[in-house]
């Protein structure tokens, strides 16, 4: 889904708001990094979060089926759900997006 901002503007930039209740108060906890030459299996994939980083090779979940990719994963303070933001390289253009998170 096309991720939503909030009209105001300050000198950060605009508000991302929570892709379900359309609050403002998202928490950064976790941003992946996915880096790979065009359409190989293998790539590097960094995570940070919890207070911690690592790398590895796995691209499962990269946003790009083609290229590089970011995910920002964030919980909204006032429902508590988790979205992620991505953005996505795919034949030279780059697509920006939002989805809910799968939570058991």
């Amino acid at each position: 889904m096309q991720p939503k901002f909030s009209s105001d503007e300050c000198a950060y930039g605009s508000s991302l708001l929570c892709p379900l209740c359309g609050d403002n108060h998202l928490h950064h906890m976790r941003v992946e990094v996915f880096e790979r030459k065009e359409d190989q299996e293998l790539g590097v994939h960094a995570v940070v979060g919890a207070g911690k980083a690592s790398i590895d090779t796995n691209l499962a979940g990269n946003p790009s089926i083609r290229r590089h990719g970011l995910s920002v994963h964030l919980q909204c303070e006032n429902c508590s759900k988790v979205s992620v933001l991505t953005i996505a390289q795919h034949k030279g253009e780059t697509f920006v997006d939002s989805k809910v998170e799968n939570q058991s």
